[in-house]
């Protein structure tokens, strides 16, 4: 899979990588000079990105598509749904597919790109929320997959740390995407009191997370694993009063 003119540092692995942030992180990657594995279940057209059809929600689809990456340094799982629901109404099939995808996901492409990562004493940065940190209501089942994410963040930053592997994550605010569009025409999010309760009055636009989740890739973040790193425009720090 790896050109031999390429350097093991340039191999990135991008889930979700066909649109959002992880289309973003694998534009920014490409124009860095990394060679870039797109991992999504509908693959993009960019035809820089060396695409895979991929269900991260498949540990048989994800253990196939790492068998052929033999050694990577950066791994960014970016793959995740909402579907929202009231607690007491959410389907079965609501809260398992979101925990399947956004959280057992993550773990499944971590744990199969475990061995190429350590080869290439690579880093793995996994895309959390700020729903990780603060309650939605209408999302038990998004809010408990991305608090797992950080959570599994930090217990495979300690196990890894022996086998030459980092493990961060990136926690968003609202962001310019198709998720934040469907939220808003379905009604579910509200773009001013968004807007209102961010201190820095904005969204962030998919760019902005890749340069940061690119960022933390460097070697400027070499003595960092195990943690997350909060991307929100202030949102979180504001006690709304």
């Amino acid at each position: 899979m790896t050109p031999p003119a390429l350097i093991p540092q340039q191999v990135a692995v991008v889930t979700g990588a066909a649109s959002g942030i992880g289309h973003a992180c694998a534009e920014r990657l490409v124009r860095e000079g990394w060679f870039v594995v797109g991992w999504d279940i509908s693959p993009g057209a960019d035809p820089a990105v060396n695409w895979r059809r991929v269900d991260v929600a498949d540990c048989a689809s994800v253990a196939a598509a790492a068998a052929d990456v033999p050694l990577a340094s950066l791994l960014v799982n970016c793959a995740g749904i909402s579907d929202r629901a009231p607690a007491a109404e959410m389907s079965i099939d609501q809260w398992d597919r979101v925990i399947r995808v956004d959280l057992s996901g993550t773990f499944y492409c971590c744990r199969a790109l475990h061995d190429a990562l350590s080869r290439g004493r690579g880093t793995i940065v996994n895309i959390a929320s700020i729903a990780a940190h603060r309650s939605f209501s209408g999302r038990a089942n998004y809010c408990a997959a991305k608090a797992g994410v950080v959570a599994l963040t930090e217990v495979l930053g300690l196990e890894w740390a022996d086998h030459g592997v980092r493990v961060v994550a990136v926690s968003p605010g609202f962001v310019v995407s198709p998720m934040m569009a469907l939220g808003v025409e379905a009604g579910h999010i509200q773009e001013e009191a968004v807007l209102g309760r961010t201190p820095q009055a904005r969204l962030a636009s998919p760019d902005e997370i890749a340069a940061v989740v690119v960022s933390l890739a460097g070697s400027a973040f070499a003595f960092m694993t195990g943690t997350t790193v909060v991307v929100d425009g202030g949102w979180c720090a504001n006690g709304g009063f």
